[in-house]
């Protein structure tokens, strides 16, 4: 037997596949049967009795190990069953609310998944990513946002833009984006760095737009209409790609000139804002003044037309009674001249006291009291003209 090695100057054999027994003489020996006590060397182990004690093991595990052949077969059968059983149960995986499970067999896509419990073929048959659609992501393009209380870094690589008018702009933006959940599986199979891939996109499309636009445009009125063409371009870049990403918005957060020559840009936005008010300003009494002068130009013209009307009016019926007149004179001549007469003489004396007196003495009273001196009432008149002087 290989283990009935017995060491030197022992006094009991050696028992078991380590050399001696515990107290026994030869020492306690190490798994490689190194002895003690009687001074007995190394002895290396035995690789076949450490074979056949393994396959002893195992018969004893396996059922109806014991015997050969066909029991031995069912046994090994029954293992590898129980194996591939325990395989397939690890195939069963959850998908969280925000996510989509993305199906493949030896790598070929084969459908989603939504929330939930799932299953599909383990490793290395099968495989599943989960990309996250609901999280939006963001890429920083031109500057870098510290956490905590690190300052923020600015990349002038990045930033500096060459405007339309030969002008450089320090433009900072940034991109978010997320995952289109109808097309996560082109998310997942076509990009293969989606971080990268937008942000060149997204600096390529912002430097378009900048080198179409004047640098005052840019400083001003027209950072909302670049975000949305930037986000436009980029959006139909990605569509073209098959990217499976949809970008959420587009956001200017700097749009300023470079910093050796920023205070001469603010002096002159200053100035120039200072003429736009001065210009608004007169603008503003421009459209007060106008009107009020073409209103009372308006009204003097009125005024005039109304007394042209007037006084042409009133020309035009004198000389049409002077000409009824003329004509009625030359009709009647006595009766024209006495009747002018008495017209005259109404207009003269109708409003002036006044006696009248009958010298041939044919009216009433002479009838009655010939010879009678006529009495001029002094007295009456003299009340008349008090009164009326009272009166004014």
């Amino acid at each position: 037997m290989p283990w009935s090695n017995q060491s030197g100057g022992g006094s009991g054999g050696g028992g078991g596949p380590w050399g001696g027994r515990p107290g026994g003489g030869n020492g306690g020996g190490g798994p490689w049967g190194s002895g003690g006590g009687g001074g007995g060397g190394k002895t290396p182990p035995d690789l076949e009795d450490l074979i056949r004690r393994g396959q002893d093991r195992l018969r004893g595990i396996i059922p109806g190990g014991a015997g050969s052949g066909f029991g031995g077969g069912k046994g090994i059968l029954i293992l590898l069953g129980l194996l591939v059983g325990v395989w397939l149960l690890t195939g069963f995986y959850t998908v969280k609310p925000n996510e989509v499970g993305i199906n493949t067999i030896f790598g070929r896509y084969t459908g989603q998944s939504g929330e939930g419990l799932r299953y599909n073929f383990p490793y290395p048959v099968g495989g599943v990513v989960k990309p996250n659609v609901g999280f939006t992501n963001s890429i920083q393009v031109g500057f870098r946002s510290g956490s905590g209380a690190a300052r923020q870094r600015d990349l002038p690589e990045e930033s500096l833009m060459l405007t339309a008018d030969e002008n450089i702009v320090d433009l900072d933006f940034e991109v978010q984006w997320r995952v289109n959940p109808l097309k996560a599986e082109d998310y997942v199979f076509n990009l293969e760095n989606p971080e990268s891939t937008i942000k060149a996109l997204s600096e390529s499309a912002m430097r378009e737009v900048v080198g179409r636009r004047n640098i005052q445009a840019i400083l001003t009125n027209e950072q909302s209409s670049i975000a949305a063409e930037v986000k436009d371009i980029v959006q139909k870049g990605l569509d073209e790609y098959g990217a499976g990403v949809s970008i959420a918005v587009v956001q200017l957060t700097g749009v300023n000139p470079p910093p050796e020559v920023r205070p001469a840009f603010i002096d002159v936005n200053a100035a120039q804002q200072d003429a736009q008010r001065v210009r608004n300003e007169a603008e503003t009494y421009a459209s007060r003044e106008v009107p009020q002068a073409r209103g009372r130009a308006s009204q003097i013209v009125q005024a005039a037309e109304a007394y042209r009307d007037q006084a042409t009016a009133e020309a035009s019926g004198q000389a049409a009674r002077f000409t009824q007149v003329y004509d009625a004179y030359k009709l009647a001549p006595e009766i024209s001249r006495e009747r002018l007469f008495l017209e005259t003489m109404e207009k003269v004396l109708g409003s002036v006291n006044k006696v009248i007196l009958d010298q041939n003495g044919t009216g009433v009273a002479g009838a009655n009291a010939a010879g009678v001196v006529p009495v001029l009432p002094l007295n009456e008149f003299g009340g008349r003209s008090s009164q009326g002087g009272a009166a004014r």
